[in-house]
Parts: C-alpha cells; sequence; structure tokens
C-alpha cells in the first residue's frame, strides 16, 4: 500500500525544525512521499502579512533536492477557509488506495475538538502528533476534553510500520530541534542572522517581509 505523508502548517516561516520532521516522518514509517501543504486562510489563526504565495515559494525552496519530501499547493489556490478534513478527503480521492499519514501538533492536537469535523476526520488517516521536547502525553491527555481523551485512548497504538493504519493515532518519536516559526520571524525582526535555523535565511532577508 501507497503511504503518503501529510504536514500541513503555515510555514510562516518554513524552517529546520519543519524539515526534520518531514525527514522523520518519511525515514521512520517508510511513507512513500511527505506533502508539506502550506495553508492559505486557516480557520484556527491570524491571517498572515505574508502570502500563501510566498510562504508556497519558500517551501519549495526549502526541499529543494529532497528525496521524497513535495510542496503541495492545493490550500494555496484553495477559496475561502482550509479545513484538514477537506483536504485529506481531496487527497484521498485522488489517491484511493494510499494510507494518508497526518502530522498535527501537540498544540493543535489538544484543541482537536475546535477542527471541522473532527470526529470524522480521525478515520480519514492515521494521525501522528508531534511532540516537542518536553511533551509528556500522560500530563497532556490529562488536560483533554473528555471526548478527545476517550478517542485517544481507543485509537492510540506505537507508530511503526506495521501499526499504520486507517482510524489510528500515534505519537512521532523524534529528536526534534526546538525552533519554532515566530523565533524565526522574530530575529529578523532585529536584523539578526538566522542562518542556523532555516535553510531559506537568504530568501528571507531578502523579501524583507518580517523586518
Amino acid at each position: 500500500m501507497q503511504k503518503i505523508g501529510i504536514f500541513g502548517g503555515t510555514f510562516d516561516p518554513i524552517h529546520y525544525g519543519h524539515l526534520a520532521l518531514a525527514r522523520c516522518m518519511r525515514d521512520q514509517l517508510q511513507l512513500n512521499e511527505v506533502r508539506l501543504i502550506p495553508t492559505g486562510l486557516p480557520p484556527h489563526r491570524p491571517i498572515s502579512p505574508v502570502s500563501p504565495a510566498q510562504r508556497l515559494a519558500w517551501v519549495r525552496a526549502a526541499i529543494a533536492g529532497e528525496a521524497g519530501l513535495l510542496a503541495d499547493d492545493r490550500e494555496v489556490r484553495r477559496a475561502g477557509y482550509c479545513y484538514t478534513f477537506d483536504t485529506l478527503r481531496e487527497i484521498q480521492a485522488e489517491n484511493p488506495q494510499a494510507l494518508l499519514v497526518w502530522l498535527i501538533g501537540a498544540d493543535s492536537w489538544q484543541h482537536l475538538p475546535t477542527w471541522h469535523a473532527w470526529r470524522e476526520l480521525l478515520d480519514l488517516g492515521h494521525l501522528l502528533i508531534a511532540a516537542r521536547p518536553e511533551f509528556d502525553i500522560d500530563v497532556e491527555n490529562s488536560r483533554l476534553s473528555p471526548d478527545l481523551a476517550e478517542e485517544f485512548a481507543s485509537r492510540h497504538v506505537i507508530a511503526n510500520t506495521d501499526t499504520l493504519s486507517r482510524g489510528k493515532i500515534s505519537l512521532l518519536s523524534s529528536p526534534l530541534m526546538p525552533i519554532s516559526s515566530t523565533q524565526v520571524r522574530d530575529l529578523l525582526s532585529r536584523g539578526e542572522d538566522v542562518s542556523a535555523l532555516t535553510p531559506v535565511f537568504d530568501l528571507l532577508d531578502q523579501s524583507g517581509l518580517y523586518r
């Protein structure tokens, strides 16, 4: 079965932490490809002053030459709000025999019940929760809503190539890099060097968009 990784986000801007996650998904779980999908108009976040097309261009530049990592522009092209439910259904329709393995951050996981059609969303693929280095799943799950805690308990499996399955949930275990887009933006706004944090530092500097 073909296994397609789905990694959506604002990528405002993309950095080495994003690339580490994408590579980890691809390599640990032996995925055929991982699609990085910059969101167009996100329903849960403020609108970025940087255009979706510009963020997409930076993603493409960042993953150029990376085997199995692809930039997907579907949400940039989509009119109106971009819902993960719609994106996964669309990709599944285009690849009916594939298993979708989709990634969200631990902070987003906690707020999943606020997402559009969140229960149905859990049945569309295998969900990976990306945990930051300090993340403790037991502590974090104690703070979940009862509905979400119940879903995790019934769906959770240890992630490996044999357990990937539609409707299951796993943690993505990886040596995550403690980098955030907020940190990159803050440094750029002060005119500081971000070459150690992002592969597209020269493009970000030339754009002047975060100054």
